[in-house]
């Protein structure tokens, strides 16, 4: 090969290692927000003074979040206490949120990306306003999503400028979905005992007799007769591991009538006790806890002053009549 081939070789070989070198450095993860400005400087390492969360949802009514001690709570629900995780999500997205890039500042076009003062629900953005003790208040509106990527747009309150940020910021489109709904969190593998009693005197009752039993036997299985199938009764000791209300009162506030639907007992393996009762309330089924002993609130979130609105497949999992777990004749 020739002296102008070998350069030839020479210059392709530096072309393709830059070529290779300013790939590299590109595929380097970069700072989401190397450079950018914070969207609340305010609120830069000082998420624990904030003492209050307002979310206000077009044609919604006002959602307020206090904070009371360790706990976020619902004032307008008697201070139920809130979910922990879309409090700590929404306060961790505004603290973490850098401007992207700056997008209209037009308050003609702000309904086009959902941050409108006024007009359609779909127009208007979601208005957050945080308070902060003695500090002045922090207020924006959350508008659409990023088309690409998992930005949001967003607009400080009182200013027209519409601007991309690099943190999405999912919140709750209902109370309900804002409150902590667990009642009960009591793993299968800590449950003895289920037993079920009806207006009647008509029981059922579920147990086994060691942890290791993969199923729950039947006390009152007549003779000849078996379980539809083997862990036909296991459904009313595995509701409580996640049972959720579908909605709350306190108990002050309501006024069953009449007798209830049944009531319920059930026990674990090392020695713990929780009982309720299920009421009808306008064609729905209510629980309401009577007692709990050696079951902390990890297990039994729920609380013995408040009223429980089931959804019917979780009462339908608790009420079973003996011929409910039982095979055809």
């Amino acid at each position: 090969m020739g002296r102008k081939g070998l350069i030839i070789l020479a210059l392709l070989a530096l072309g393709l290692g830059a070529a290779y070198y300013i790939q590299q450095g590109n595929s380097r993860p970069q700072p989401a927000s190397a450079g950018r400005e914070p969207l609340l400087p305010g609120l830069q390492g000082k998420l624990a003074q904030v003492s209050a969360v307002d979310v206000q949802r077009p044609g919604q009514p006002e959602l307020r979040l206090e904070r009371k001690g360790d706990l976020w709570v619902l004032p307008a629900k008697a201070d139920y206490p809130a979910a922990g995780q879309p409090v700590a999500t929404l306060l961790r997205a505004l603290a973490e949120a850098h401007k992207v890039e700056a997008k209209t500042a037009n308050p003609d076009l702000h309904g086009r990306v959902g941050l409108a003062d006024k007009g359609n629900a779909g127009e208007q953005g979601v208005r957050v306003k945080l308070e902060r003790g003695g500090e002045p208040p922090l207020e924006l509106l959350v508008g659409k999503p990023a088309q690409q990527g998992k930005g949001q747009l967003v607009r400080l309150y009182g200013d027209n400028q519409v601007w991309l940020v690099d943190q999405p910021m999912p919140m709750p489109a209902t109370e309900l979905n804002w409150l902590d709904r667990r009642v009960a969190a009591i793993p299968f593998a800590q449950v003895r005992q289920v037993e079920v009693v009806y207006p009647n005197g008509s029981r059922l009752t579920v147990y086994r007799d060691s942890a290791e039993e993969p199923n729950l036997k039947l006390k009152q299985l007549p003779k000849g007769r078996r379980l539809a199938y083997e862990a036909a009764a296991n459904g009313m000791a595995t509701l409580f591991a996640g049972l959720e209300f579908a909605d709350n009162a306190p108990l002050a506030q309501v006024q069953f009538k009449g007798k209830p639907m049944l009531e319920f007992s059930l026990s674990t393996f090392d020695g713990g006790e929780l009982r309720g009762v299920v009421y009808p309330q306008g064609e729905q089924p209510w629980l309401v806890l009577k007692d709990k002993k050696g079951l902390g609130d990890e297990l039994v979130p729920g609380k013995l002053d408040w009223a429980y609105r089931l959804e019917p497949f979780h009462y339908q999992a608790l009420a079973k009549k003996l011929e409910d777990v039982l095979a055809a004749k």
